[in-house]
């Protein structure tokens, strides 16, 4: 069964496509934006299907607000998660918004805002618009709307 979500486009092109109670994907060219249960957290991918090419934005399973931070400020920015020495994921923030930054000193000044405690949607950095989309999201994967069968 398909939600009416499914097939919504945004202004960035992202088409949002099968969302279900455990996975949803956005695509938008060759591109598709994975936000998906995985044992007891969630996961975001990025998959750009003419290079067969797949990696992680989460650095392994996190809340699902923080996954859907992730997968999100990769949609509205461009821009992936780092991770740091230990493991965190975080994103730099100028200026001009998030951005990643390659030398030991940017060439602006960086506050470095981590992805891994967000809890909530209540709780994403003011970089991130919380669109009605991202809400609807976020509350047909909460896990707190269903039972896990253990």
């Amino acid at each position: 069964m398909r939600s009416a979500d499914s097939g919504s486009v945004d202004e960035r092109g992202w088409e949002l496509n099968r969302p279900r109670r455990t996975e949803t994907q956005w695509r938008r060219d060759d591109e598709t934006v994975r936000c998906f249960r995985f044992d007891d957290g969630y996961v975001s991918t990025v998959v750009y299907e003419t290079r067969d090419v797949t990696w992680q934005l989460t650095p392994g399973q996190v809340p699902l607000a923080s996954a859907l931070a992730m997968a999100t400020v990769y949609r509205q920015h461009s821009t992936t998660p780092q991770i740091d020495p230990d493991g965190r994921p975080f994103v730099a923030v100028g200026e001009s918004g998030p951005r990643q930054v390659f030398e030991e000193i940017a060439d602006e000044p960086v506050d470095y805002v981590y992805l891994d405690t967000i809890r909530t949607l209540e709780e994403f950095p003011s970089f991130i618009e919380v669109s009605e989309e991202t809400r609807r999201v976020y509350e047909r994967m909460s896990p707190t709307r269903y039972n896990t069968l253990g």
